[in-house]
């Protein structure tokens, strides 16, 4: 599920993603008459996991760049947009 990528020198960072797999997920059912609501959907979820040498890249930084990377994962059309 989750993994924790070795950093070999000289390297700062590597990213480690993991096996999709389906699992059960909430969703937002707007079908529903009274106001919304939630429903359990199938979804593929993978996790992505970082490592990184903190005396070179700052921990928020790391994260801010798995978030842009999970962004491009989600809608790769962004990547031919340009």
């Amino acid at each position: 599920m989750a993994t924790t990528p070795v950093i070999n020198r000289p390297e700062v960072a590597i990213i480690g993603p993991n096996r999709i797999v389906e699992r059960p997920m909430f969703v937002l059912d707007e079908s529903n008459v009274f106001g919304g609501g939630e429903r359990i959907e199938k979804r593929k979820l993978m996790n992505i996991s970082i490592s990184c040498d903190h005396r070179v890249v700052d921990g928020w930084d790391a994260a801010s760049f798995v978030q842009a990377v999970r962004k491009l994962i989600e809608a790769p059309a962004v990547l031919l947009a340009g």
